[in-house]
């Protein structure tokens, strides 16, 4: 333990000197961000950036006709589905879309624990994504948004790409995953928090990756940091003293659930399976 503490030290002290490498946006989700902001982009402009990444372009045609995005119109081309979403939804999903270039490595053991980071942000997104379509098919939540939401989803875990950099570059520091998961789950927050904010991403998405696994801070209405917590919750990984139902039944008071009933209506299921599906065949290009 002494020698993981030291290691511990050690990681802290290199991010408090700025010495760690922080991840950047991926090349085509800039571009996007960037091009959406000018005053003269035109959704043709956007649909032709988009569509230089083919597997980008495929997944967010994917994920417009998905009932999490209102797809009763199925989109058959980039131009239809950017013309639908509009330029902001379109910047967030592209975004979110194109985080899965971050998840990958060559590295056996960080290549793994990338895996296994990507396939958790893929059920997280399903989940929340799923239980927000029920919510809106109700009136509810109505002022959350499906695109921002698969958003902080792929971003809530952001702050580990770093430290499973560290164990790329320096393996000889840490002796197994299990001891880089020990070091992600110190020290994701702090990292996830100077992440998005060297990206300019806004300060609700920023809390959901400094937050989301501290459940004793609560926003004060319902929050995509709530939506993404849920999302946590299924995939397990928070764990909660208490019981399931009763950790559920406080999303109820606080009005981020209409009744635990969501979990089993058509709608949920259908969303879920169509979010999941569209994430999963993303490939990286």
């Amino acid at each position: 333990m002494a020698a993981e503490r030291a290691l511990l030290v050690q990681l802290v002290n290199k991010i408090n000197s700025g010495r760690i490498v922080l991840p950047t946006l991926p090349e085509v989700a800039m571009a996007v961000r960037d091009l959406s902001q000018r005053d003269d982009c035109s959704l043709a402009d956007l649909a032709s950036e988009i569509s230089k990444d083919p597997g980008l372009a495929t997944t967010l045609v994917s994920l417009a006709n998905s009932a999490a995005f209102g797809g009763l119109v199925k989109a058959n081309s980039v131009m239809f589905a950017v013309t639908r979403l509009g330029l902001e939804k379109t910047r967030d999903l592209a975004s979110a879309s194109a985080m899965h270039q971050l998840f990958y490595s060559d590295q056996t053991m960080t290549w793994n624990k990338l895996d296994q980071l990507r396939q958790t942000n893929i059920d997280v997104a399903s989940c929340a994504l799923a239980v927000l379509a029920c919510e809106h098919s109700q009136g509810r939540l109505i002022n959350i948004s499906a695109d921002t939401l698969l958003l902080a989803c792929q971003i809530h875990n952001i702050g580990a790409l770093p430290l499973v950099d560290q164990a790329e570059k320096h393996p000889h520091l840490f002796r197994d995953k299990d001891q880089l998961d020990r070091m992600i789950n110190v020290l994701r927050a702090p990292l996830g928090k100077a992440v998005l904010q060297q990206w300019h991403f806004p300060q609700e998405l920023v809390e959901v990756a400094r937050r989301w696994s501290d459940f004793s801070y609560q926003t004060e209405k319902p929050s995509y940091l709530d939506l993404v917590r849920l999302g946590a919750l299924y995939t397990r990984q928070v764990q909660l003293q208490d019981p399931l139902p009763s950790t559920l039944e406080m999303f109820v008071r606080k009005g981020v659930l209409s009744s635990l009933e969501v979990f089993g209506m058509e709608t949920y299921f259908l969303t879920y399976n169509e979010v999941h599906a569209s994430l999963s065949r993303t490939q990286l290009t």
